[in-house]
């Protein structure tokens, strides 16, 4: 249905009740790729990051980080691109359940 391959990480977020999985494969092409999708109705989903780069990627990690007080959530993927041997950091701002944006990306070898 989402025509993803070659998940590296899976995530879920129970206070939206949604998964975020960073898969490495979009239609048989490699790159960097974000999917958000409702655990209760898998036909409401949304492409958070859609990067076609031709690398492959290992190491990964997702992790939703939230201050209640200062009303902030944020969705922190981590990853190493395999042979260039770079590591990846990407931030999302997920606090508005509308406009999802990126807030910060860090690349070092």
């Amino acid at each position: 249905m989402y025509k993803i391959s070659n998940i590296k990480e899976v995530i879920y977020d129970h206070e939206d009740n949604l998964f975020y999985i960073l898969h490495n494969k979009l239609e048989e092409k490699l790159g960097f790729y974000v999917i958000q999708l409702n655990a209760f109705n898998p036909n409401d989903y949304r492409f958070l990051m859609k990067l076609k780069n031709k690398l492959d990627i290992s190491g990964a990690d997702i992790c939703v980080v939230r201050d209640k007080k200062l009303k902030y959530k944020e969705l922190v993927i981590s990853y190493k691109t395999i042979f260039l041997n770079t590591y990846n950091i990407t931030v999302f701002d997920i606090s508005s359940k509308s406009n999802y944006s990126t807030l910060f990306r860090h690349e070092s070898f």
